[in-house]
């Protein structure tokens, strides 16, 4: 069974591209699969989903114009989401936080805060996020603590990552054509299955998620045994 289940939302331009949409629109797009990728969850009694909204390198290499949408979409995540916000959904959020503007930073709080409660879908958005990141600042983390390196165990290193008390993945999905993990929450996923599709995510519905989970039913997942 799927009980944590994170994505690597790719192909969107190409998408709007393909149907000769506006250069933004896919971003409204966007943010509508991931409303109903979440109520899919749910259906299918995933517990936990967690999807890579912007990566570090989006940040500091897309265009400026494209990455002032992006941030637009953060602050207005509430309207997107506001009914499953109110009942079903629990937000978190995986970031390097000092990269968002302050405004966003104060939204995506609140919003934390007042769904603490909720228990149906804990809903995790990684939001300027990269593996390589994430270890330099977990290491930053470690030496400020003065943790003996000799004393040092997997377990210990784990707290002071992004991802401290998110469980490891059961089962990752990349939309699109590529075929490899970009740097997605590396630690965690040395267990994972992988699904990938040539579905495009804002064409990335219920048919091809029932083929993601049957995919990881059919594993035969054997860890270090």
């Amino acid at each position: 069974m799927v009980n944590h289940l994170w994505i690597i939302m790719d192909w969107n331009r190409r998408w709007a591209k393909e149907k000769g949409f506006p250069k933004f629109v896919w971003h409204k797009a966007w943010v509508e699969n991931i409303k109903k990728i979440a109520k899919l969850a749910i259906k299918h009694n995933i517990k936990m989903l967690t999807i890579w909204a912007l990566s570090v390198d989006n940040l500091e290499k897309r265009e400026e114009e494209e990455v002032k949408w992006i941030i637009k979409l953060i602050n207005k995540i509430e309207d997107f989401l506001w009914e499953m916000l109110e009942s079903d959904l629990k937000l978190q959020v995986i970031w390097n936080i000092d990269r968002l503007p302050e405004k966003s930073q104060t939204i995506l709080r609140d919003i934390i805060e007042k769904t603490k409660n909720n228990v149906w879908l804990i809903l995790n958005i990684a939001l300027v996020y990269g593996w390589q990141d994430e270890i330099v600042r977990a290491t930053k983390r470690i030496i400020k603590a003065w943790i003996d390196p000799d004393t040092l165990t997997r377990e210990e290193f784990k707290k002071y990552l992004d991802t401290a008390d998110l469980p490891a993945p059961d089962l990752i999905v990349r939309t699109g054509w590529d075929m490899r993990h970009s740097g997605f929450l590396l630690f965690d996923s040395e267990y994972s299955e992988y699904y990938f599709t040539n579905t495009k995510w804002p064409d990335f519905g219920e048919e091809e998620l029932k083929k993601a989970i049957d995919s990881f039913a059919n594993s035969k997942r054997n860890f270090w045994k």
